[in-house]
């Protein structure tokens, strides 16, 4: 099992839309909005490294998103 912290940064009006499209997104653990250098933060599990790689790519994909950094577990 490969577990990921993704953050993303948002358009400010856009994050409470973005947070309930992520949320529902296969693989997706929990998410939350928070204050900082991220907009929000999206724990996600996935089986495969490549399975995390599509849950970024379906963020990056959604409107308002700006960017995101992604932290996988390292063991």
């Amino acid at each position: 099992m490969t577990k990921a912290c993704i953050l993303v940064k948002a358009v400010p009006v856009k994050g409470k839309k973005i947070l309930e499209e992520v949320s529902s997104i296969n693989g997706v653990k929990k998410a939350f909005l928070a204050y900082g250098r991220a907009d929000i933060v999206v724990l996600v599990e996935a089986k495969e490294y490549e399975e995390i790689l599509k849950i970024v790519d379906k963020i990056h994909s959604l409107d308002g998103v700006r960017s995101t950094e992604t932290l996988t577990e390292a063991w």
